[in-house]
C-alpha cells in the first residue's frame, strides 16, 4: 500500500541522510575524504590552483599555460571518475543501511566497480538530454534533471539498463518533483552555511584555504552522495510501501 502522502518526505530524507552518515562515519566521511576531497586538493596543489585562487597574476598565468591547462583537465577528469565510483558506493551502502542490512565496504566498492561503465553511459545520456532541454528555454532541462535524479540509484539497486533506469526514475519522481526542489533548496542552504566556514581563512593563505576546503568537500561529498540514495529509498517507500520492507529485495 502506498504512502498516504504520495510524495517525498523531506524530513525523512534528511533524517535518513544524516543518520546513515552518523552510523557509518568511517565509510562515508572516510571515503569522501580519500576519493573526492583529497584528490581535489592534490590536483589544486599540482596545478597551482590553490595559490592562484588568491593571486590574480598567478591565475592568469595558469590559464595561459597549455601544460597547466592539460594537467588541470586530466586531474579533474580523474576526480570525476573517482566521484562516480564514490556515489555508486554510497548508493549501495545507503540502501543497505536503510534496509537494515550489514554494510561491507569491500562489497560496496566491488559492486560499484562492476557498474562503472554503465554509470558512465548513463551520465552521458543524462547530460546530453538535460543540455538539450536547457537549450529549449531551460525549463525542459530542469524538468528532465528532476525526473532523472534517481536514475543512478535505480541502475545500482535494481540492475536496470540506461533507458530503463531513466524511465524508472521518471516513474518514481512523479508527484514529488516540487518536494525534490524544496529538498535541494535545503541542501543549498546547508552548503552555503558550510561555505561560510571558508570566509575567516580567505586571507590566511592558500594552505589554510586548502585545509578548510578538505573538511568542507569531505562533508558535502558525503551528504550529496548519501542524499541522492536517501531520496531514492524514500520514493520507493512512497510508491511501494509504508516502510523499508518495500526494499527487502535489494542486494539480497
Amino acid at each position: 500500500m502506498a504512502d498516504a502522502a504520495e510524495h517525498l518526505d523531506i524530513g525523512r530524507v534528511l533524517n535518513n541522510t544524516f543518520g546513515v552518515i552518523m552510523r557509518n562515519p568511517l565509510i562515508f566521511l572516510g571515503l569522501s575524504f580519500l576519493i573526492v576531497a583529497l584528490p581535489q586538493a592534490l590536483v589544486q596543489l599540482a596545478t597551482g590552483a590553490a595559490t592562484a585562487s588568491s593571486d590574480p597574476d598567478a591565475m592568469m598565468a595558469m590559464f595561459s599555460s597549455p601544460s597547466l591547462i592539460a594537467a588541470s583537465a586530466g586531474g579533474w577528469l580523474l576526480v570525476m571518475i573517482l566521484s562516480i565510483l564514490l556515489q555508486a558506493t554510497f548508493i549501495i551502502a545507503t540502501v543497505k543501511d536503510l534496509n537494515g542490512q550489514p554494510v561491507s565496504l569491500a562489497d560496496c566498492i566491488a559492486q560499484a566497480i562492476g557498474k562503472f561503465l554503465p554509470l558512465i553511459g548513463l551520465g552521458i545520456v543524462m547530460t546530453l538530454g538535460i543540455m538539450a532541454g536547457m537549450i529549449l528555454l531551460i525549463i525542459p532541462g530542469l524538468i528532465l534533471a528532476l525526473m532523472w535524479i534517481v536514475a543512478s540509484p535505480v541502475m545500482m539497486a535494481e540492475d536496470k539498463g540506461i533507458i530503463d533506469s531513466l524511465k524508472r526514475s521518471a516513474e518514481l519522481t512523479k508527484g514529488s518533483k516540487r518536494w525534490i526542489v524544496l529538498l535541494f533548496v535545503v541542501y543549498i542552504i546547508l552548503s552555503m552555511i558550510l561555505g561560510m566556514l571558508m570566509i575567516p581563512f580567505v586571507f590566511a593563505g592558500p594552505i589554510a584555504i586548502m585545509l578548510v576546503g578538505l573538511v568542507i568537500n569531505t562533508l558535502t561529498g558525503a551528504i550529496q552522495g548519501t542524499g541522492i540514495a536517501a531520496i531514492y529509498v524514500d520514493l520507493r517507500i512512497v510508491k511501494e510501501g509504508g516502510n523499508s520492507d518495500a526494499l527487502s529485495d535489494i542486494f539480497a
